[in-house]
């Protein structure tokens, strides 16, 4: 195999290569290690062996990459079922943790295979699971920094045994996609990794009633996953977060008191959740200066009056969706009227009010307050360019002292 650096000669015939003169030092193998170390730690942990054979000072850099990225998918083209690729899988990275140099690891990506079809019994998820669990614990070990893990099959889970979370570890990002957590994660957690600050969960099933921690700064709940009921969020140190998952309940929100940014939603589409749930959680929300909120519960009529939204007295920047223009713009009267320091307002318009479940309710007085609001920024399809909504919707800003050069439009694709 030829080194990476040497010119091609059928390229070079052909023009389409850097023409390198005979005998010329090879740029490449000028690098000192550290740099050729630190270039191929970026290669999926199979391309990363094969590097071995490119020549003598190759042969054991791969042994000392700071990062490691092992992907089920580096199999898929070999001879065998899907189950005998697995299997090849797990022992050729059994064996690459084995001979790799027990230097300190700042990242690890985890891209397992767990068979979606052929186990019911959850004894066979978990067993299925035995390796990832002692490769995770290893990289933690190792002082990994960051942790990602994602399962290759949608449908399957990993079964998370969280005490490998729970000796000390360094880890400050975790990252976990299709993954079971059982009751006892979050305790682990936070009894392990005292300088986690950032954790996204895509898909998981989240069963601990509580979901707590002292050091988390952002934290994600998106698409997918599967809360238990009447669930608890307490992380007082949380800075950012994201609660983006349709299929799910409210949770309690309490002890967020550094909370700044929030990326939500609430409702959800295959019940009906409780206005009471919805006005306690916007009550958590009360204290962030910057809210991006959705709506994705089915029609909701509130009574005239009901104070179910809380003042926003920090909120400077607030994103709604189409869902507040329903009703002659109920909801986002009610929004504005409650968030006086309110600098700036950006609507995502998607598809016409009319066809989405909404908020409908009646109001005494439809005006609003904004001082300190600069900008009012509306991002709608180019088919509602001529819509009479967006028309009523820039009457309505005008009519409460919004000047016109303060609205912008923009276009996006859908």
């Amino acid at each position: 195999m030829k080194c990476p650096c040497d010119p091609d000669p059928m390229a070079e015939a052909s023009g389409d290569a850097l023409m390198v003169p005979a005998g010329a030092a090879c740029r490449i193998n000028a690098l000192p290690n550290h740099v050729l170390i630190h270039a191929i730690s970026f290669l999926d942990a199979r391309q990363l062996v094969r590097t071995c054979v490119l020549s003598r000072r190759w042969r054991d850099l791969w042994r000392s990459v700071p990062r490691v990225n092992a992907s089920r998918k580096e199999f898929e083209g070999t001879a065998g079922t899907w189950v005998q690729q697995n299997l090849l899988f797990k022992k050729f990275f059994n064996r690459f943790l084995m001979l790799r140099n027990p230097t300190p690891l700042d990242e690890f990506k985890l891209l397992y295979g767990v068979p979606d079809s052929q186990y019911s019994v959850e004894s066979d998820f978990v067993a299925e699971s035995e390796d990832a669990n002692l490769w995770i614990g290893h990289t933690l070990q190792c002082n990994a920094r960051s942790v990602n893990v994602s399962v290759h099959d949608v449908g399957a889970k990993l079964c998370l045994d969280s005490v490998v979370f729970a000796s000390k570890c360094f880890l400050t990002s975790l990252e976990l996609t299709w993954v079971i957590l059982f009751t006892g994660f979050f305790e682990n957690l936070q009894m392990g990794c005292k300088m986690l600050e950032r954790l996204k969960l895509y898909g998981c099933s989240i069963n601990d009633a509580e979901i707590s921690s002292q050091t988390l700064k952002l934290f994600t709940i998106d698409t997918g996953c599967v809360l238990a009921e009447q669930i608890s969020i307490s992380i007082p140190s949380l800075i950012d977060l994201g609660y983006l998952s349709e299929d799910i309940g409210t949770p309690l929100l309490k002890n967020l008191g550094s909370l700044e940014t929030a990326t939500v939603s609430i409702g959800t589409k295959n019940y009906d959740t409780p206005l009471s749930d919805i006005c306690q959680f916007l009550r958590g929300l009360s204290d962030v200066t910057h809210l991006d909120l959705l709506y994705e519960g089915r029609k909701l009529k509130i009574e005239k009056d009901f104070h179910w939204c809380p003042k926003f007295n920090n909120l400077t920047i607030l994103t709604l969706g189409e869902w507040c223009l329903c009703a002659d713009f109920y909801a986002l009267v009610v929004f504005l009227q409650n968030s006086p320091n309110l600098m700036k307002l950006i609507l995502k318009v998607r598809k016409k009010p009319d066809t989405h479940e909404m908020f409908i309710g009646e109001l005494e007085e439809r005006y609003f307050t904004c001082e300190h609001l600069k900008i009012v920024e509306i991002v709608r399809p180019g088919n509602l360019e001529h819509d009479h909504m967006l028309n009523d919707l820039e009457k309505f800003l005008v009519g409460n002292g919004i000047r016109s050069d303060q609205i912008e439009i923009k276009n996006w694709k859908l």
